[in-house]
């Protein structure tokens, strides 16, 4: 073979690893990911482009050999687009426990027979972790029965109404020069502020003309955690819950009646889970996309933790001005 041969073919080579290192680290070691809007502001911006580092809790192994994204069979033909069609079984190496108030990107659960990986992503907050109790009383949160101190950068939703705009909206201009963005509800309007923000406004309005939270059923709840790697205990207040956990995520089906649990017909007392499940909050608490809508996060569905902001784009400004720079490879404590 001539020397010119030679070179090409090495050339070809060398681009070939580089490649298969490329999608090996991507499948397997660190992913970006955009940030959606009204997930986790103000501690993730929507359009932060997040490193996602997989490896963190552990590798989860792909559960398809040959897998095209977005389509269910190759374009203009009938032959699936990943095989096999039927998922491999959920498998992790080098299993790790998410932590309490470690910022995750995850997989929707959505019930759906396609890998975990093609399911659609989102990022929040890890709030209770396997053998946790969780309790949400209005812009309370307890944890094992304890106060659980809260980001500051926390959104909610609040509602003044237009007895008080004024003076609200007067309160803003002078903390922040200008006032937030509000939406018109009957003779009442909606603000998204986040609780370093309202302290403030407290200390410049009265408390008969604070903006009020607003709070939805999905917002007060009480959840008993399942453990892991012991029995958990099954009792009548957390039976619902856990015949719910069984019946989507476990490799069992048991029935429920009244608050007891039933396998085969035998009545269960305890039952040993075979994988974590966590409890995760968005930062922006009028996100739909937290456990507060789908219920336990099983550990199957945990993709990486979040960390390096790489680059961030501001969707509503044009050219140069759309460029955070101050966000800009920024590895900080989410």
């Amino acid at each position: 073979m001539s020397h010119r041969g030679s070179t090409i073919l090495w050339g070809i080579a060398v681009v070939a690893v580089a490649l298969l290192s490329a999608v090996l680290c991507r499948v397997f070691v660190v992913e970006m990911f955009t940030v959606a809007p009204q997930q986790m502001e103000n501690t993730l911006l929507p359009g932060d482009r997040v490193l996602v580092e997989k490896w963190h809790y552990g590798v989860r192994l792909p559960q398809s050999y040959v897998s095209l994204p977005w389509v269910d069979t190759l374009p203009g033909t009938d032959l699936p687009a990943r095989l096999p069609e039927t998922p491999l079984p959920y498998k992790r190496l080098g299993e790790q426990l998410v932590k309490h108030n470690d910022v995750i990107a995850y997989n929707y659960p959505t019930g759906e027979p396609s890998p975990l990986a093609q399911y659609p992503t989102a990022v929040a907050r890890c709030i209770g972790v396997p053998g946790d109790t969780i309790e949400a009383h209005e812009d309370m949160l307890y944890i094992n029965g304890k106060p659980s101190v809260q980001s500051p950068v926390i959104t909610e939703a609040y509602l003044v109404p237009d007895s008080s705009l004024s003076v609200v909206e007067e309160a803003m201009k002078e903390l922040w020069g200008e006032v937030l963005p509000r939406q018109t509800i009957g003779e009442q309007s909606l603000f998204y502020i986040d609780r370093y923000s309202y302290s403030k406004l407290a200390d410049r309005v009265s408390p008969s003309q604070l903006p009020r939270l607003v709070t939805l059923a999905h917002d007060n709840y009480y959840i008993e955690l399942p453990s892991y790697g012991k029995d958990a205990i099954i009792t009548p207040r957390n039976a619902a819950l856990y015949a719910h956990i069984i019946n989507s995520y476990e490799p069992c089906k048991v029935e429920l009646q009244g608050d007891t649990l039933y396998c085969d017909g035998r009545k269960m007392s305890r039952y040993r889970f075979s994988q974590p499940y966590y409890w995760v909050l968005c930062d922006n608490r009028t996100a739909a996309t937290d456990s507060r809508n789908f219920g336990v996060l099983p550990h199957s569905h945990v993709i990486g933790r979040c960390g390096m902001i790489v680059f961030s784009i501001d969707a509503e400004q044009r050219g140069f001005d759309s460029w955070r720079i101050e966000r800009f490879f920024q590895y900080r404590k989410l």
